[in-house]
């Protein structure tokens, strides 16, 4: 499936997050959904896969510069691709949560009219949690820098989160020391 949605995944490592995301986009719309995201889970060929109904997301594409404007935005680069999972993550959030409560970046970008895809979940559909990474619940939580994490940590950690208090999914908005050494407590936005 993944491959024949254009943008084929053997090995989540391998690829980027924007990838990723392209790569969910396309698979969900092969069925009929609006937009997707995977879930950072794989065991061998399979790959979670989160997709959402029209109903729950809008989509616009937003210019380039308001993106870069954001001070998560690393470097002088305009491509989408060299922004770390979690920095482009955080800003897609912070970009619809004007209008809604969580977003993320479809991975795609119109370079020559610097433009880049956006998606937002809207707000009757997603539900604010905090938890700590030291949190004895989750191990794997255990130690994580959000901004050196890879794309499929993150989505794992929000994903598992979030479905242990009853969601489907979630993303991770954001992250404050706890003023315990090593830990941190990370925001989620889990969606129902």
């Amino acid at each position: 499936m993944r491959s024949a949605g254009g943008y084929p995944i053997t090995n989540r490592g391998d690829v980027n997050w924007a990838y990723a995301n392209r790569s969910a986009e396309a698979v969900c719309a092969q069925y009929g959904y609006a937009r997707g995201l995977y879930t950072g889970e794989q065991s061998g060929e399979l790959m979670g896969l989160h997709c959402f109904t029209h109903d729950m997301v809008t989509w616009q594409d937003i210019p380039g510069s308001e993106a870069r404007a954001w001070a998560l935005w690393q470097g002088s680069s305009t491509s989408l691709d060299s922004q770390a999972a979690f920095n482009a993550g955080a800003i897609a959030d912070n970009e619809c949560n004007s209008f809604y409560n969580t977003g993320f970046f479809t991975g795609h970008q119109n370079t020559s009219a610097d433009l880049i895809g956006l998606v937002c979940v809207q707000s009757p559909h997603v539900a604010p949690r905090g938890v700590n990474t030291d949190d004895s619940r989750f191990p794997f939580l255990n130690g994580m820098n959000p901004p050196y994490a890879s794309w499929w940590q993150l989505r794992g950690a929000a994903n598992r989160v979030c479905q242990h208090f009853g969601y489907s999914t979630g993303t991770m908005d954001t992250y404050a020391n706890t003023g315990v050494p090593f830990v941190l407590n990370l925001a989620l936005k889990c969606i129902y």
